[in-house]
């Protein structure tokens, strides 16, 4: 059964070597990652910020939430194209699975289109409502975006699963929500949508730190500084937490590959749990980010390398 639902393998082969578009895969995925980051964890850091502002955007909150947003109508255009080679990588290296997968779901595949049409507007409709305080309803525009690329995440975890799994695609079938039950499906959607607002909470740090010491609005630029990188720590920490109870949860088959798979797939599983925890010493190591530049410009860049190594082939 599971043979038949598989697609069709081109005739053609390959037209190139497979370490080439594997590679390809990877680095095209990393910049897609980067930009996806801003765009999901960078709205939800947005939405959590309008509403401890009140619609007040005289504060540290009301300013953050601006700031994101005005980052977020260009990082939503570049997720999208930056999208785009990675998905036909994948469509080229793993077309029997991958076609397999995002048919089995069906019109939940195709609400992706819908969730992303409905987050783009709605982030605009945010920023041309006017700034909190002025117009009312604002907030309605954030939390619908917010909730659209949430939903999308859910989505892209749910594919991802199926596509994986050829021998239960029979089942899957038959009632494609049953994906939620997988006991990796919620560690999974955990680690990616804490990873997201981790990274954009550093983003937003760093460049907070930046504005300070130019002794631009250094008021409002080291509240806002200080509030990402306490939203890093502590989402980091949530995010540790969340990458082990992933391993664990994976089934034995798959954490034996690993083990099994030689230096491909181990380094990049230690290297990503060395990166992860090392993310957690140094975010730990000062509460107040404007007097320590380099820290917060040497995380910001630890936090990249971490999602480069977890963009690798060797991760689950």
């Amino acid at each position: 059964m599971q043979a038949d639902l598989a697609a069709a393998v081109d005739p053609a082969g390959l037209p190139g070597p497979p370490w080439l578009f594997h590679v390809l895969l990877v680095f095209t995925f990393f910049l897609h990652m980067m930009f996806m980051n801003l765009t999901l964890g960078g709205t939800l850091l947005a939405w959590f910020a309008h509403l401890r502002s009140g619609g007040d955007d005289r504060g540290a909150d009301g300013v953050l939430a601006s700031r994101l947003m005005a980052v977020n109508t260009f990082a939503i255009s570049l997720t999208i194209t930056s999208g785009v080679a990675p998905l036909l990588f994948i469509q080229l290296l793993y077309q029997p699975f991958f076609y397999s997968g995002t048919i089995l779901l069906g019109w939940i595949w195709f609400g992706v289109l819908i969730l992303l049409l409905a987050g783009y507007y709605a982030a605009y409709g945010y920023t041309w409502r006017g700034a909190p305080g002025r117009r009312s309803g604002r907030g309605w525009w954030l939390g619908a975006s917010a909730v659209a690329f949430f939903l999308i995440a859910m989505i892209q975890v749910a594919v991802h699963l199926i596509h994986v799994q050829p021998a239960g695609w029979a089942a899957y079938g038959e009632n494609p929500w049953r994906v939620l039950a997988d006991p990796t499906y919620w560690p999974r959607l955990a680690h990616f949508v804490l990873a997201a607002i981790a990274f954009s909470a550093m983003v937003l740090a760093w460049w907070a730190t930046k504005r300070a010491a130019e002794g631009a609005d250094v008021g409002t630029n080291t509240a806002i500084a200080r509030k990402c990188w306490r939203q890093a720590l502590w989402t980091t920490a949530l995010l540790v937490v969340a990458g082990f109870v992933l391993l664990f949860a994976l089934p034995p088959q798959v954490v034996g590959g690993f083990m099994r798979g030689g230096f491909a797939t181990l380094a990049p599983l230690t290297l990503s749990i060395i990166l992860g925890i090392g993310l957690l010493v140094m975010l730990a190591r000062s509460i107040d980010p404007v007097r320590k530049q380099g820290l917060v410009t040497g995380t910001l860049a630890a936090m990249a390398l971490t999602s480069a190594v977890k963009s690798s082939p060797g991760r689950s």
